[in-house]
């Protein structure tokens, strides 16, 4: 994956079709491209010209600002205004409308590919709004995520998915289309979809995994929400062979619902599955809880909406307390993110920053918990060789917990 911007420079002095034309400037993205710039300059106020500007994809207009803009960014999911969300990869033109040449008339066209590259994002996967029993209408629950420097969020409303037609623009936010499937047999997250399935009815836990599959064969990414939450549909019932992609683990404040949720977990790693774990709010108005408490501190290649949902599917995520709180991140160019496949042997070393004097780090591997650490200092730099069929690492404050990593798994 290329490091370095590609740029391309367009100099325009030639009109051969005159006033109220067209002149298109190709230029060719690939797949490791997260963001596209365009700027552009001409002389204007005495000069007397006046060029507007769009970009067209294939052949088909992407967007358009005449000559309001001189500046546009253009990324998967979220763009300039005016400018059409959608795929980048492809062949592209800038196209120049050509209303007005002036005297000495010259156009600079800059095209800038910004490639993708890692980055740590956090949000929420796990809120409602007015279009369930969330109490906000959408505009307030972005407003609140913002409000707790999240990057992006998911509102998972129950059995509907009329909030996900409400796409303001924020281009500091990016807004997962979701639904939370609420049955009488526990909850599941769709995310990624505006329409993950056609019927939310279930009669039956066969019914949970059957509407599960067609959720994933349509390409929602699936979480398992609370399952030992203690009401009568709440509690998770229809089985852990079913189509999902990853397990909450952290419920909104700490509960023994959550305690049971971590211990399960731990018991599926046991056996040898390998399932990435998740946090949310379950923000309801009525609840009283915060966006991003518990955050998911994801490690992503990329700004799409798929660039996130992949991030939680392969397990680098870091489930913490807050956006802000205490953090855990390998250290770059020894250990890869959390998720990996890693050798028998090889060394995992981790840094842990925003401890507080008090904060025990707990290693963990199939053997159950192998040492603490007690936190002396705001920062801690732990090494710690792969010699176990997994191992991750968990923050605790006495009986409260600070963040939980996704393991790292031996071949």
């Amino acid at each position: 994956m290329s490091t370095a911007a590609e740029e391309f420079n367009f100099k325009i002095d030639q009109f051969p079709e005159g006033e109220k034309s067209f002149i298109e400037l190709p230029f060719t993205v690939s797949n490791d491209v997260e963001r596209i710039e365009v700027s552009y300059h001409f002389p204007f106020g005495g000069g007397g010209s006046v060029i507007d500007i769009g970009v067209a994809q294939h052949g088909v207009m992407r967007g358009w600002s005449g000559a309001e803009r001189g500046f546009i960014t253009i990324e998967e999911n979220r763009t300039t205004p005016g400018y059409d969300r959608g795929p980048l990869p492809g062949q592209w033109h800038v196209v120049l409308g050509i209303v007005k040449i002036g005297p000495d008339c010259k156009v600079d066209v800059t095209v800038r590919l910004v490639p993708r590259k890692g980055r740590w994002l956090a949000g929420e996967l796990h809120s409602h709004s007015e279009h369930s029993d969330g109490g906000v209408t959408v505009y307030d629950a972005i407003h609140r995520a913002r409000a707790a420097r999240l990057d992006f969020l998911a509102i998972t409303d129950h059995n509907t998915i009329s909030q996900n037609t409400i796409r303001p623009d924020d281009p500091e936010m990016l807004v997962i289309p979701a639904m939370e499937l609420t049955s009488f047999y526990g909850h599941t997250n769709f995310l990624g979809l505006n329409r993950p399935i056609v019927d939310w009815r279930c009669r039956s836990p066969r019914d949970v995994a059957n509407k599960m599959a067609e959720a994933s064969a349509n390409g929602a990414t699936i979480i398992i929400n609370h399952p030992f939450q203690n009401s009568a549909g709440g509690r998770w019932q229809a089985g852990f062979d079913v189509t999902f992609d990853a397990l909450e683990i952290w419920n909104g404040l700490w509960t023994p619902m959550n305690e049971q949720a971590l211990a399960f977990w731990q018991v599926l790693l046991v056996s040898g599955r390998q399932v990435p774990v998740t946090g949310g709010s379950d923000f309801h108005l009525k609840n009283r809880r915060r966006h991003g408490h518990p955050a998911n501190r994801l490690y992503v290649e990329g700004t799409a909406i798929a660039d996130i949902l992949e991030a939680v599917k392969l397990g680098r995520n870091v489930v913490a307390s807050s956006p802000e709180d205490t953090m855990v991140k390998p250290v770059a160019d020894i250990t890869p993110p959390f998720g990996e496949i890693l050798p028998q042997g090889a060394t995992v070393a981790l840094e842990f920053s925003g401890l507080a004097i008090g904060d025990e780090i707990r290693v963990i591997t199939e053997k159950g918990l192998v040492d603490t650490i007690q936190s002396t200092a705001g920062r801690h730099l732990l090494e710690r060789m792969l010699e176990c069929q997994f191992i991750r690492f968990e923050v605790w404050h006495g009986a409260k917990p600070r963040l939980f990593t996704n393991p790292y798994y031996s071949e």
